[in-house]
């Protein structure tokens, strides 16, 4: 038996599956119903209405019903989707034991110490029938699956079969009159236990009737239409049997007890298979089996355990793409993908001298053909162990030929084929050799490892200190070393293609290159099934977990699939059934050996990995075909930068203004916000064009908006000194003073600016002015002091500024001045502008079509008239007036003025480039100057808010990263990007370097230093997105570094403590070798000896796994290591209470706060963005990197 699902919670009394959805109903002695997701492991829904204990509950088949009963002496139909109470049916003098729901009728039956039965109709809410007969408390009842009886067990000793025929005959003719028409028949009472029967449930195959005793038995029964009879008996506990159930896949049964075990029994051997003791050593009281898989449960005094009887995954090795080797218990067969045909190819129960025949030992779980023999179909199978065997770990393995049928069997942790007759296998001590079984001969490697992988071209990939490695087993030579974090010690698939290799483990998939350069990798936060990839050349994975089949592309983007009710194990994609090529055959396995297939439409999937591609003629097709594809797809490009793409897919106006404006296309921008006609739209409109340089339609925006400031400034520093002119012309008729002074003030007319003084009746200014300026002056008011002041303040005339753009240098720029960037991406522009050009082109054969009508009706003459005065018109009324800021004068005023730049033509709007910094990286932003949207980017994502540490290397990046390239001649020099390639490379070679220097600085004590070089190399990762392995290297060390500072003038016991902490942190064995002997050392010397104990067993197992000839693992110091543990043991007690437990030297740092290196114990903590850091509290700075505030 293997336990699935185990959670701690109160006494358990009873228990239900649901019939398709991975849920458990769980009726607690508190009185809580609980609702338990067990594939996910938490609980949904809890149900509290009931005033005692809740002794008995049960999903209904078919509706979204269930039944509890209570010693509350009521039985409840609940609801689980509106998760309320529907009814509540009284009657019951006692409490209630069992509840049970008939599988057609709208009925239950429940048993009660009231030493009778009721049949309910929950519907009508009525009493149907009292079965009574019982002297004692009646324990169980249950309807027949598929019958019409029903059985009832008491206290009295006895088993009461029941038939229902009248009843339901009566009901369904509804012709209930009175109770005792409603009597049930007796069909016969079974007698044979010799105390009292607490269970008793129904064959739902053959007439049979299992039933549990305090008598320790649990009795097989067989029955008729007429009578009833004992068949055998099953002795094995050691106490009350609580509750026995048949399971539906088998000729076999559980039961569990007060002896505190669940035991597994063969009905045609009549023997026990397996017996389960609970961890907890608590008393069984209830168990159920799920009626479509091979789960079953065990409710206990304090926990609740489900349990499978075989493995989840299926034994499968695919071959060809057509022919699936399938390994089902002790058989293998062939199942043809194309035909669907399936055929025995061997059953191992044949070699019955060396393969058991218990129904849980030496089934198959592993299957591999030797792809490298073309000759002869022969297959490596792994056959499960006792899951209770003192050698776990240790397989038995078979090699097996179809043609001539002969079978060899060896021992070991693992095997794969590497070859014509060769295996490369793991013994029993993880030492690797090559097995020949052909000729019978074994050639050691001299190297460890628990689980080898298949590599193409015959070689292998294992797991070492923190190292895959790639194993050329023919040449016993390592090919690649790759340094990795301690999850792949639990890898568990590695697939290649044509580009990539991947990499499996529990939670995650990572993808390389065939150098073993990262590519891109994801994590879940439940475990990951089964993976494979689409297909030989397309780079695109297809995973699934508990619940979701999923994608992965290789920039890391991802997406589901959909949600699956069983666990899908993911065999192999068929090509597309459709002429668009969107839709896959999906072949996958069920949770219980069954292959299923389903369509997948992987339209989303593709389109990604067009625009990943550039693949413009699908995008096309994708836009044309998927118009309706939702707010997802359309918020994905937007995020991604393709706002242009993303623009197609909507029809809200403002949607379009927003997505035109992102993508940086102020043509587009334009011609939207003029339908709309928004002053917010304007206003933002006018803010992207200044920032791109278009100042054409920044000033038509700012003439929609009326800003006459704003107007002054633009005109003054692009030289339209005439439109200036104008502006101060409106501002005096308008009775502006200030706009008007400050229009004069760029002019540079010192004639208006002194008659505008006069006009404002500020003639002593004035007169001051002249005298300044040289012109003649009234003398009758200028006095002495005036001249003083002014000879003081030594006054210059006031020239107007120079224009940033003079028009006369080249008559191109006389439109808008020149910008650096250019979109990166201004292919994807051109769907947009192809869609837009078969407009225009429509709408000028429109044109064409009615001037020749007009032609052939009137004169050339008339016709330009006609033009002339519809112009007009449509001008007035393109124009808008707004309420917010407007001026007194009107629109025709201001066309007369010479100030119409309200219709723009496609050539001014031509050259306002759009730059593409939404996509760069920080590192990239950083070597383009755009230094304060690198903050910006770091502040968002991941909460930086003190860059001043990282100022130099961003000095280095930039000054490092670019050269300048001289254009033509009125442009400044461009900076042009090297490549942020060699970026990653640099960063690649500098981590390495800091890296070795921290390694060398920890190995001789200098831990100030080795805190500072790693603390210099996390900043530096800071700008690279996806240099994130690197992080929690940095991260473990830093922690260890402060444990050992913090050490200094502290209590006995917290220095214990620290050192402790200070060995739970994940660092190169040699380094975790010594931090762990240190506390050992420490905790041996202060006589806490419980923890030295348990610090010096975990540094055993570390120095166990040690490659040969290991410094660190010499035999005198693991000698040592051992004489400590011994004396340590023979205490067994602490001189000093500190917070340590072993389990933290596997947990490791993840579990420590960073702020106060203390053990998290609350549910709620807070996390640094950057390098996942867990702190305690808010609102500080982070301390291992000091560049994110945590909030």
């Amino acid at each position: 038996m293997i336990v699935k699902f185990h959670k701690k919670t109160e006494r358990i009394k009873g228990l239900s599956f649901h019939t398709k959805q991975p849920w458990l109903l769980v009726g607690l002695h508190s009185g809580t119903i609980q609702m338990i997701d067990y594939r996910l492991g938490r609980t949904i829904e809890e149900f509290i209405e009931h005033e005692g204990p809740v002794r008995s509950v049960q999903f209904h088949q078919s509706l979204c019903l269930f039944v509890s009963g209570s010693d509350d002496f009521t039985v409840r139909v609940w609801n689980y989707k509106t998760k309320k109470c529907q009814f509540v049916l009284r009657g019951h003098l006692d409490f209630v034991r069992c509840v049970h729901f008939h599988p057609e009728l709208p009925w239950c039956v429940s048993a009660s110490d009231d030493q009778t039965s009721r049949i309910w109709n929950y519907q009508s809410r009525q009493m149907i029938a009292i079965v009574t007969g019982h002297s004692h408390y009646v324990m169980h009842c249950e309807f027949h699956p598929t019958k019409d009886y029903l059985i009832t067990c008491s206290l009295d000793q006895t088993i009461r079969l029941w038939s229902i025929a009248q009843l339901k005959k009566r009901f369904t003719q509804k012709n209930v009159l009175n109770e005792q028409q409603n009597e049930l028949e007796l069909i016969q009472i079974l007698e044979g236990h010799n105390q009292g029967v607490n269970w008793c449930t129904f064959n739902s195959t053959e007439n049979l009737i299992l039933s549990a005793s305090d008598d320790k038995k649990v009795k097989v029964w067989k029955f008729n239409d007429s009578r009833g009879f004992e068949i055998d008996s099953y002795m094995g506990h050691n106490n009350n049997v609580s509750s026995a159930m048949f399971h539906p896949f088998g000729d076999y049964f559980i039961s569990n007890s007060e002896d505190n075990t669940v035991r597994l029994w063969d009905t045609k051997k009549k023997i026990e298979i397996d017996c389960f003791t609970n961890y907890e050593l608590d008393r069984f009281w209830v168990s159920a089996v799920h009626q479509n898989n091979n789960y079953f449960a065990g409710g206990s005094d304090s926990a609740l355990y489900i349990f499978t009887l075989f493995k989840n995954r299926p034994a499968i090795d695919l071959v060809d793409n057509k022919n699936l080797f399938v390994g089902s218990k002790k058989q293998i067969k062939l199942i043809d993908l194309q035909t669907n045909q399936e055929k025995i190819i061997k059953n191992f129960q044949e070699i019955s001298n060396l393969i058991s025949d218990n129904l849980l030992q030496d089934n198959i779980e592993f299957i591999q053909q030797n792809i490298y023999e073309s000759s002869k179909t022969q297959l490596l199978v792994r056959l499960k162990q006792n899951s209770h065997n003192k050698q776990r770990g240790i397989c038995k393995y078979v090699i097996f030929e179809c043609q001539t049928n002969i079978s060899q069997i060896f021992l070991g942790k693992t095997a794969i084929f590497i070859g014509k007759s060769k295996i490369l296998k793991s013994k029993e001590n993880s030492e690797i050799e090559i097995y020949n079984f052909e000729v019978d001969s074994h050639t050691a490697l001299g190297h460890k490892a628990d689980k080898l992988f298949p590599f193409q071209g015959g070689k292998a990939i294992f797991y070492t200190d923190q190292m895959i490695n790639v194993l050329d087993p023919v040449a016993n030579q390592v090919i690649y070393q790759i340094p990795c974090s301690i999850e792949f010690n639990n890898m568990k698939k590695v697939l290649t293609n044509d580009t990539y290799v991947m990499i499996q483990t529990k939670k995650s998939i990572y993808l390389f290159t065939k150098s073993f350069q990262r590519v891109t990798q994801i994590s879940e936060s439940i475990n990951i099934k089964s993976v494979l990839f689409l297909s030989r050349t397309q780079n695109i994975i297809i995973y699934s977990t508990k619940v979701h089949i999923k994608y992965l592309l290789i920039n890391g983007d991802s997406g589901i699939f959909g949600t699956m009710e069983t666990v899908p194990y993911l065999i192999q994609l068929q090509q597309p059934i459709d002429k668009q090529g969107e839709k896959y055959k999906l072949f996958y396995m069920n949770n219980v050996g069954k292959l299923l297939n389903m369509n997948l439409d992987c339209s989303e999937m593709l389109f990604k990995q067009a625009l990943m591609d550039k693949n413009i003629k699908y995008i096309q097709n994708f836009l044309k075909t998927h118009k309706k594809m939702g707010d997802l797809i359309t918020s994905y490009l937007y995020q991604k930068g393709f706002s242009m793409i993303a623009y197609q897919l909507v029809d809200d106006k403002r949607a379009k203004f927003q997505l035109a404006l992102s993508s940086n296309n102020l043509e587009l921008s334009y011609r939207t916000c003029d339908d709309l006609k928004n002053p917010i739209c304007y206003q933002q409109l006018s803010e992207e064009a200044m920032r791109q340089g278009n100042h054409n339609i920044v000033e038509v925006c700012q003439q929609k908006l009326r800003s006459s400031q704003q107007l002054s400034f633009l005109y003054t520093i692009t030289g339209q000194m005439e439109k200036l002119n104008v502006l101060s012309t409106i501002a005096k008729e308008q009775n502006e003073y200030n706009t008007r002074f400050q229009t004069l003030l760029h002019l540079g007319n010192i004639n208006q600016r002194i008659q505008f003084l006069q006009d404002c009746k500020l003639n002593h200014l004035a007169n001051l002015s002249k005298l300044v300026h040289g012109q003649e002056y009234d003398k009758k008011f200028i006095i002495s002091e005036d001249l003083d002041w002014l000879q003081s303040l030594q006054p210059e005339t006031l020239l107007p500024p120079n224009q940033i753009i003079k028009s006369k240098q080249h008559p191109l720029f006389s439109i808008n001045w020149p910008h650096n960037f250019i979109d990166q991406d201004q292919q994807y522009n051109l769907l947009i502008v192809e869609e837009q050009e078969t407009k225009e082109k429509n709408q000028k054969s429109q044109e064409k079509q009615s001037e020749n009508q007009e032609k052939q009706n009137n004169n050339n003459s008339k016709i330009k008239k006609d033009d002339q005065k519809i112009e007009s018109q449509e001008n007035q009324d393109k124009e808008e007036t707004f309420e917010d800021c407007q001026w007194e004068i009107n629109e025709q005023e201001l066309l007369e003025m010479q100030l119409n730049q309200a219709t723009l033509d496609n050539k001014s709007l031509q050259y306002g480039y759009p730059d593409y910094k939404k996509v760069l990286s920080p590192a990239e932003q950083i070597v383009t100057e755009q230094f304060q949207q690198c903050q910006q980017t770091l502040k968002s994502t991941k909460n930086v808010t003190n860059l001043n540490l990282c100022k130099d290397y961003m000095k280095q990046l930039c000054l490092g990263s670019i050269m300048e390239i001289s254009q033509i001649p009125f442009l400044q020099a461009a900076p042009q990007m090297i490549s942020s390639v060699l970026d990653k490379q640099h960063f690649n070679r500098i981590s390495q370097t800091l890296l070795k220097q921290g390694y060398k600085q920890t190995t001789d004590g200098k831990f100030q230093d080795a805190l500072t070089t790693f603390k210099t190399l996390l900043r530096q990762a800071l700008f690279y997105d996806k240099n994130i392995d690197i992080i929690p290297i940095c991260l473990n060390y830093i922690m260890a570094m402060n444990c050992e500072i913090q050490k200094k003038d502290q209590s006995v016991p917290r220095q214990i403590e620290l050192a402790c902490y200070m060995a739970m942190c994940d660092l190169q064995p040699i380094h975790r070798s010594l931090t762990l002997r240190a506390a050992m050392s420490l905790a041996y010397k202060h006589k806490n000896h419980l923890t030295g104990a348990q610090v010096a067993r975990y540094l055993l197992k570390l120095l166990e796994k040690a490659p040969q000839g290991s410094a660190y693992a010499k035999i005198e110091v693991i000698e040592n290591i051992k004489k400590i543990l011994r004396n340590c043991e023979q205490s067994q007690r602490n001189e000093y209470q500190i917070d340590f437990e072993e389990d933290y030297l596997i947990q490791g740092s993840k579990i420590l706060f960073a702020d106060n290196l203390t053990i998290i114990k609350k549910q709620s903590f807070y996390q640094c963005l950057f390098d996942k850091a867990l702190y305690s509290e808010k609102g500080k700075l982070c301390q291992i990197c000091d560049l994110c505030y945590i909030n």
